[in-house]
């Protein structure tokens, strides 16, 4: 997960046009509501339109905005309401009746895009643990485990169990456990084990964000884990040659020669910068990566 930049607006959810369609969809809504009606999911569909899809596409560079899989071309996307818009799981298990955020349903501040494995409750992701040292241990872990549930769905826990329940409330009072890249840094919040069996990501420093937001979204599930992977080991594969080339030019006694393997040295310097980039898959992942290796690579040169 990387932090993302919100662009503008698509006009069709322009809270300051009446007669854009999201604005007319929250006036249908109060209007039910007033009327005793209870809210449907068909009620739901400014969000849903083509326009806002491409927007979030154009957004997130194709990307899932909590896993970062490249989803545009391999799967359906998800318009996912970060704030849920038809209830929130833990509040009803906390006795507290909660409609849903309807009113941000149509709210271009509460969308992102989602794969549909993170947004939608799921049954048969395997959750791959930290601290597996081989490829044999990863092995073993997926044929003894199965199952484990994962997806946001309606969830949208809070530090302290307390939540906006209505169109007045305050919604900055909130304390979400699970991570916006558009508001939130996800690198203060999450980790990576990086040169162990499996490529996982964990909280840092105990963050309780992270670590809901891992659990909940499901970010250790065996094929996502499987993809990171592929990327991580391409990775792993440039380092690899990149520290032969340096350790070449240290020991290189003709300057000529020892130029030819620095130039050869940050070349793949390059190649690892540009997997790092925002419209590539695992960013975040790539970007502590690379982070690792650059100290290596300092450490190398000397003062």
């Amino acid at each position: 997960m990387i932090r993302v930049t919100r662009k503008p607006c698509p006009p069709s959810l322009d809270p300051a046009d009446l007669d854009a369609a999201g604005p007319r969809e929250l006036d249908r809504l109060k209007e039910k509501l007033a009327q005793g009606e209870p809210l449907k999911s068909d009620d739901f569909r400014a969000y849903g339109s083509q326009a806002v899809r491409e927007a979030l596409r154009e957004m997130f560079h194709g990307k899932c905005a909590y896993c970062e899989s490249k989803i545009a071309g391999s799967q359906d996307t998800d318009v996912e309401h970060y704030r849920p818009k038809k209830g929130v799981t833990e509040a009803d298990e906390a006795g507290i009746r909660h409609p849903g955020y309807w009113w941000l349903a149509m709210r271009w501040e509460n969308l992102v895009l989602s794969c549909q494995h993170c947004n939608q409750s799921r049954s048969y992701h395997v959750i791959i643990p930290d601290g597996l040292e081989t490829e044999a241990e990863l092995r073993t872990f997926l044929e003894q485990h199965t199952k484990s549930k994962a997806g946001k769905l309606n969830a949208f826990p809070t530090e302290d169990s307390q939540w906006v329940t209505v169109e007045t409330g305050d919604i900055a009072s909130e304390r979400p456990l699970i991570l916006n890249p558009v508001d939130t840094d996800p690198k203060h919040h999450l980790d990576w084990v990086l040169f162990e069996g499996a490529s996982t990501v964990r909280e840092k420093d105990g963050s309780p964000v992270g670590e809901a937001t891992r659990r909940i979204l499901g970010l250790n599930r065996r094929w996502l884990e499987e993809d990171r992977r592929i990327r991580l080991l391409e990775m792993r594969r440039l380092r690899n040659r990149l520290i032969d080339k340096l350790n070449k030019w240290i020991e290189a006694e003709a300057p000529e020669i020892a130029e030819i393997y620095r130039t050869t040295a940050d070349e793949y310097i390059e190649d690892l910068v540009a997997l790092t980039e925002d419209d590539q898959p695992f960013a975040g992942m790539a970007r502590a990566f690379l982070e690792l290796v650059q100290k290596e690579v300092a450490e190398m040169e000397g003062p």
